[in-house]
């Protein structure tokens, strides 16, 4: 690409997500500066010695005042405050998107501090990540072949969702679109609840009398369930709160189909049971089929 696509980026939140925007979008000469904004000095000097971002600011108005586009890929919990605060420093014409997990919270928060500024908005969401975060996991390919949801509203700037639209596509991603209440009822079954179960089981084995050798005789289908645990505690606390509603809903269903399973096992009835596993079996199989 000969032309930049944006000119002036300014990330907010310097860390695995923002980082590999920047890196991807520069990969395809598709950025021109890029400005990283946060509260630890560390991180942003390890992004610019890395050459993720090519300045930073300590000041929220200071880092935005040029930008063309603002990406704010900080931790859920933080953005309805960012709003409030990025409001009085945005240009009439500058956009704003995000990469939080949640969206209806975020769409919320968005339209109260705002303002009049929320017809630049465009809420996003990569479905893409890594156990390990921070600024050194960044990856210029994190994002290629994963699905983005956008979520604009009624109100939203066309221009808008086509440079956020554009931007995404240019780095890899399939752009989707949909309401925020569906993002949050979807991902909370497809991202939030598996999530929930990986953290539930190695707490659970952790409590065992016998942890040890339950470690030592744990195989290939323990680690591959569990290997999500390994997230970010602080940020999946804070995706749980954000998205309590349709969280609870779903580990509801879940714990309903726990009983149901429970219930097969406790009445020895093998043929619903083959008949359970045969039903998911398949159902894997199409999901992979779709994958690859």
């Amino acid at each position: 690409m000969s032309i930049k696509l944006i000119h002036h980026l300014t990330i907010i939140g310097v860390g695995l997500i923002g980082g590999s925007v920047a890196k991807a979008l520069r990969c395809e000469n598709a950025v021109g500066h890029v400005t990283g904004f946060g509260r630890r000095e560390s991180t942003l000097q390890r992004a610019q010695a890395l050459g993720v971002i090519d300045s930073w600011s300590l000041d929220l108005g200071a880092a935005v005042e040029q930008a063309e586009v603002v990406i704010i890929s900080s931790p859920v919990n933080t953005i309805a405050s960012i709003f409030h605060e990025l409001k009085s420093y945005l240009g009439e014409t500058t956009i704003v998107t995000d990469a939080g997990s949640v969206k209806g919270s975020i769409v919320d928060a968005a339209v109260r501090g705002l303002g009049d500024k929320i017809i630049n908005f465009v809420p996003g969401h990569p479905i893409a990540g890594k156990e390990k975060s921070g600024i050194d996991a960044a990856s210029e390919t994190l994002f290629y072949g994963h699905r983005t949801i956008l979520t604009p509203m009624a109100n939203t700037r066309t221009e808008a969702i086509s440079a956020v639209k554009d931007m995404w596509e240019t780095i890899g991603a399939e752009v989707v679109f949909m309401e925020p209440s569906v993002h949050d009822d979807l991902l909370a079954l497809t991202s939030h609840l598996p999530h929930a179960l990986a953290f539930i089981l190695v707490d659970l084995l952790s409590r065992q009398d016998n942890t040890k050798n339950c470690l030592n005789l744990s195989a290939g289908g323990f680690y591959d369930i569990t290997r999500i645990a390994s997230s970010d505690p602080v940020m999946w606390r804070d995706i749980f709160l954000s998205n309590k509603h349709a969280i609870l809903q779903r580990l509801t269903e879940y714990s309903s189909a726990i009983d149901d399973l429970v219930g097969l096992i406790d009445r020895s009835d093998s043929s619903a049971l083959e008949e359970m596993f045969k039903h998911a079996n398949e159902v894997r199989r199409q999901i992979k089929d779709r994958r690859s």
